[in-house]
């Protein structure tokens, strides 16, 4: 379960990050702005390796305990597992809620709640699955968004 929900916001990270690019290289840069430096280059598998252990932590910290706590709670007190993981994914994302905002206390609630989802299907042995179609959506999107860069 720990490995799916690792991967699960390592994707998203990795996802945020080419479409930030995408974003980067469509708009207009200011004056004496490169589109893509050198330093930037050096600096993303350190970034890389720092955004793996942010989703370690943040998947051993928050996602699996809500995702076996939801599902405890499901049996309990009733209800759909996912409503309780969602609901304890929220809870246990509000610790960022001061440094944020709302705005992306949502956005990390969101991704939060879809790591816990994906995680909930980790004992049918989804970590192949996850990880060859969120390849693959990383790179269609960084590929639909080269393709709409070139043509404007």
């Amino acid at each position: 379960m720990l490995r799916v929900s690792v991967l699960v916001l390592f994707l998203e990270a990795a996802l945020a990050l080419v479409l930030g690019a995408v974003f980067g290289e469509t708009r207009e840069p200011e004056p004496g702005e490169e589109a893509v430096s050198a330093l930037t280059l050096v600096v993303l598998p350190v970034f890389l390796a720092f955004a793996l252990l942010a989703a370690a932590t943040v998947s051993a910290a928050v996602v699996a305990p809500s995702v076996v706590l939801g599902e405890a709670a499901g049996r309990r007190i009733g209800g759909p597992p996912f409503a309780w993981q969602v609901l304890l994914t929220g809870v246990g994302s509000v610790l960022i809620l001061p440094l944020v905002g709302w705005r992306w206390w949502l956005v990390a609630w969101a991704c939060l709640g879809v790591a816990a989802f994906v995680a909930r299907y980790a004992r049918r042995g989804w970590f192949v699955r996850v990880l060859v179609w969120g390849t693959v959506a990383v790179l269609a999107a960084g590929g639909l968004g080269v393709i709409g860069a070139a043509t404007r």
